[in-house]
């Protein structure tokens, strides 16, 4: 790890236990000792600046920790008061709002937006609470315009684009959702999102809890958000800035313990009666019968244990394991590679009993084996963790294999080394398009066009959606690579 030496990050560690026993004093010490082990090689293998994870086992903390450095140019290291930005997992604390109005006859779930919002164009007058809270509005997403528009502004341009797809039909993924579903909230309400939130979610403000979606604004003990510049190999300060606007999506900033004291809330029924809470994690029933997420809440299985949560920024993640009372809350920073779903599923795999006792294959390992250039174990532990885990997909994982083999083809030059890292990715995941593409891109680079032009023609049959039109321009490279 270039900003954290293995030893630095293992003193931290033995920090963090001295802090942290008196809450996990009946926890296995192994169980604790591998996490330990695990966090410490993926810190290294991912560059992340500074962690905090806590796993949390019915009503009890049975495993805390801080590592790493909230601040790379103060040297400041993680700790219990150290605030993270959550972005996208900020959703969390959305649907739980909206559910906590329809808890209390104040909304519900099959009301039309336009009976909260005023002047909605003629195209969004079907579209329901429901579906903003499961991303099957069809609506224009708001960051195609400029964050620095006015609300009015805003809607007007929203208003006047034509809609992504028929209301219901499918799952695409939208800030536009959230910014509305907080305007519904102030507007049932007659206060602001972040009163609302703060009065009945976190018993008001406090030093651990605070909404801003600008990552420039000056905030005691929050955590640098970085970036990682593969060009100049150094870390980078983010400087987005998504107002106030933002903050029902992405604005969410809060300490560890005050991420564990919110669970403890919810699974304890102060937040959400039992029956609100099964409705939260019902299935949005899509009618194109393909797509799978809850109401703001995604679904994330491992090794076929369910699990309901949210992710944000490649950065933060939180997992509930609800029939296994089981809660993991990972916190980060920054990367020169993503984890946060490889980290926190195989906490679930070192942590969760039933996993345990089967030594299942962890997504590191694949991970690890692939960046030591082990390219055929890699593949094997690869299909060795699908078969583990036959419905996830392994979309973190695959990507990281993905940009893996992308650093080798364009920073390092190395077409040969690249080529093994695809074929990884193309043995274990043969349905996915991406991988048959940057197989063929590498054939190409190579000269050996019979290989490029079969995997082309692979990637496009296997792009059925046409996913980010790019199945004209692999068409045109088959077209040129025929001509040549």
């Amino acid at each position: 790890m270039r900003n954290l030496t293995v030893f630095s990050i293992l003193l931290l560690l033995c920090f963090s236990i001295s802090c942290s026993n008196q809450r996990e004093s009946d926890y296995p010490a192994k169980i604790s000792d591998k996490i330990d082990t695990y966090l410490t090689k993926a810190m290294e293998l991912h560059n992340i600046p500074g962690l905090a994870l806590a796993v949390v086992e019915g009503d009890q903390v049975v495993y805390e920790r801080y590592l790493g450095k909230s601040s790379l140019e103060k040297d400041a290291p993680v700790d219990t008061t150290t605030l993270f930005r959550v972005f996208s997992a900020t959703k969390l604390i959305t649907s739980t709002a909206v559910f906590q109005l329809i808890q209390t006859g104040k909304l519900s779930l099959e009301d039309s937006i336009s009976t909260y919002l005023d002047d909605l164009p003629a195209q969004w007058q079907q579209i329901k609470i429901k579906h903003l809270l499961s991303h099957a509005s069809g609506l224009p997403d708001l960051i195609r315009h400029e964050s620095t528009l006015s609300d009015k502004a805003l809607m007007e341009k929203l208003s006047a684009d034509k809609m992504d797809f028929v209301t219901g039909s499918q799952f695409r993924y939208n800030q536009t959702n959230y910014w509305l579903l907080a305007l519904i909230i102030e507007k049932i309400t007659g206060m602001t999102f972040d009163e609302f939130v703060f009065k009945n979610q976190f018993d008001h403000s406090n030093d651990g809890v605070l909404f801003s979606s600008n990552s420039l604004e000056p905030i005691p003990n929050r955590a640098v958000r970085y970036f990682y510049n593969s060009k100049t190999q150094a870390f980078e300060k983010d400087t987005n800035n998504s107002g106030q606007r933002g903050h029902s999506g992405n604005g969410l900033n809060i300490t560890l313990r005050e991420f564990i004291e919110w669970n403890r809330k919810l699974d304890n029924h102060e937040l959400l009666s039992s029956e609100m809470k099964s409705k939260m994690w019902e299935p949005f029933k899509f009618t194109n019968q393909k797509d799978h997420f809850l109401h703001g809440w995604g679904n994330y299985p491992v090794n076929e244990l369910d699990s309901y949560g949210f992710s944000g920024g490649n950065l933060a993640a939180f997992r509930k394991f609800v029939n296994h009372q089981t809660t993991i809350i990972l916190l980060s920073n920054g990367y020169e590679i993503p984890a946060y779903d490889i980290i926190i599923n195989d906490v679930a795999r070192i942590a969760i009993p039933e996993l345990t006792a089967k030594k299942r294959t962890l997504e590191e390992e694949v991970m690890s084996l692939a960046i030591n250039r082990r390219f055929n174990e890699a593949t094997q532990a690869f299909m060795k963790l699908k078969e583990e885990n036959p419905s996830t997909d392994f979309d973190n994982l695959k990507w990281n294999i993905n940009s893996l083999g992308n650093s080798y083809l364009y920073r390092e030059n190395n077409i040969e080394k690249a080529l093994e890292v695809f074929k990884i990715n193309a043995e274990a995941n043969p349905s996915w398009w991406v991988s048959m593409a940057s197989l063929a891109e590498t054939y190409e680079l190579k000269n050996d066009r019979l290989h490029a032009i079969e995997n082309y023609q692979k990637a496009i049959r296997l792009n059925e959606g046409n996913a980010w039109n790019y199945n004209e321009q692999m068409k045109n490279k088959i077209e040129e690579l025929q001509n040549n």
